[in-house]
């Protein structure tokens, strides 16, 4: 199983993050190139070597000069009044990276200047639209939404109406789809995180003078049960709202005291931030790691019976929960009390996305009740590669049984699409694929 280890010794920023994951191999260009079908216009990255602390790191700079253009039309178009705002996290973090977006308010007391509101929905709709691979969307997704939940929960307001304000802004927008497209590009199918560092002291933002780690933050890390670890240095923020939503919500796992894993490490890189930071290194360590045979973990099974409910309503629930993090969602036929025909949901999911879940099934379903426990598990290693058949590529997620051997199996949508695109039968596209993975092999 190719796995991302995440390692956060001053905290996380999304930038950060993305430019760790250009250090360990990602191709710049062809995110870049990918954001485009955002449908926003170009959004550039520019990325340097730096040294922090005598480190040889990233650092990249996220430049969305079209943002002033984007605002105008989301003012035009959406009716300001009548809801709760979300975060409003406009104050100073160059611990994490230097946007061009508007004017912030500074820890130097300046007046604020008018900052992005684009609601949680428009970037929802946005993704959902954007012609981007189903994992990516699917990644990105996960880290709004719990943005989103967040900030609903800090403002007690619902999702819909959270409107982001700086984490909102195109450059935002990019760093974690950016994320999500690199590691798409280095095949990550497992992440793993330490312990989260958010910082110690205060910040000013638009509600005021705050304490670290911000509404947002301290939000997450509740619903989710990340660990994380504080210091007594008044270090301001370390870890950003967006930093923050990327771990919690993409990791599977998180390294605890005590708890070793059977890790070979094949790449690493640094992202470093902007600031300065006395006595830490501020860069994020990003390892490229396989997990030898086979892994054990735990996840969380979510259940409940519902008989009022139509087969659209259930069909939009399934595919909300796999788009929300779920790592499967089912229904099966059941004979209810009374003799109703019903349905039994059942969800798995990583343990930290279980209230998550379980929101989302109580508010978009019948049911008034979920059930959940804790499942050992043990899964196979896997890596994914990818094949040419007749000049198409073709994505095969390859797992390693317990006597060492591989087996292979083409990614379904990926042979549909190359069988429509070719007029041949799906079967023959498949065979093709995997002849051409033994061909590969010798």
């Amino acid at each position: 199983m190719t796995t991302l280890l995440i390692e956060m010794p001053s905290g996380i920023a999304g930038d950060m993050l993305l430019a760790g994951l250009l250090d360990l191999g990602a191709d710049i260009l062809r995110i870049q190139q990918d954001l485009l079908a955002l449908g926003v216009g170009p959004i550039r990255i520019t990325a340097k070597r730096v040294r922090p602390s005598g480190i040889a790191a990233v650092q990249v700079d996220v430049v969305a000069e079209q943002e002033a253009a984007w605002e105008q039309r989301m003012s035009a178009g959406h009716d300001h009044h009548g809801h709760d705002h979300g975060h409003s996290h406009d104050h100073d973090h160059d611990h994490g990276h230097t946007h061009v977006h508007p004017p912030k308010l500074s820890l130097s007391g300046d007046a604020p200047a008018p900052a992005v509101h684009r609601p949680y929905r428009v970037i929802r709709d946005l993704l959902t639209a954007a012609p981007l691979p189903e994992r990516v969307k699917a990644r990105a997704q996960r880290v709004f939404r719990a943005l989103a939940e967040a900030e609903a929960q800090v403002h007690g307001t619902a999702v819909d109406d959270i409107e982001f304000h700086e984490v909102g802004a195109l450059d935002a927008i990019a760093d974690v789809v950016g994320c999500c497209l690199a590691l798409e590009q280095l095949g990550i199918d497992r992440v793993i995180a330490t312990a989260l560092l958010p910082g110690n002291g205060s910040v000013r933002c638009a509600h005021g003078r705050m304490p670290v780690p911000v509404p947002a933050v301290a939000a997450m890390l509740a619903r989710t049960g990340a660990p994380h670890r504080q210091i007594a240095e008044d270090t301001g923020e370390l870890t950003t709202p967006t930093g923050c939503a990327l771990v919690t919500a993409l990791a599977d796992e998180y390294l605890r005291p005590g708890h070793a894993l059977d890790l070979t490490t094949s790449r690493v890189g640094y992202g470093a931030g902007h600031k300065v930071i006395p006595g830490l290194v501020n860069a994020v360590r990003v390892s490229l790691v396989e997990q030898a045979g086979t892994a054990h973990d735990q996840v969380c099974e979510l259940r409940c019976q519902v008989d009022d409910s139509t087969g659209e309503q259930l069909a939009v629930l399934i595919a909300d929960l796999m788009s929300a993090g779920a790592k499967d969602a089912y229904l099966t036929p059941v004979l209810m009390k009374k003799g109703r025909p019903g349905y039994e949901l059942t969800v798995l999911c990583a343990p930290n996305e279980r209230e998550g879940l379980t929101s989302l099934v109580l508010t978009r379903s019948s049911t008034i009740g979920v059930r959940h426990h804790l499942l050992d598990r043990t899964v196979l290693a896997r890596r994914q590669t990818s094949v040419s058949v007749h000049g198409h590529e073709i994505p095969l997620k390859i797992v390693t049984l317990p006597d060492g051997s591989e087996r292979a199996k083409p990614e379904a949508d990926a042979v549909r699409a190359v069988a429509r695109a070719l007029s041949l039968p799906f079967d023959d596209i498949q065979r093709e694929a995997l002849a051409a993975w033994d061909d590969e092999r010798g």
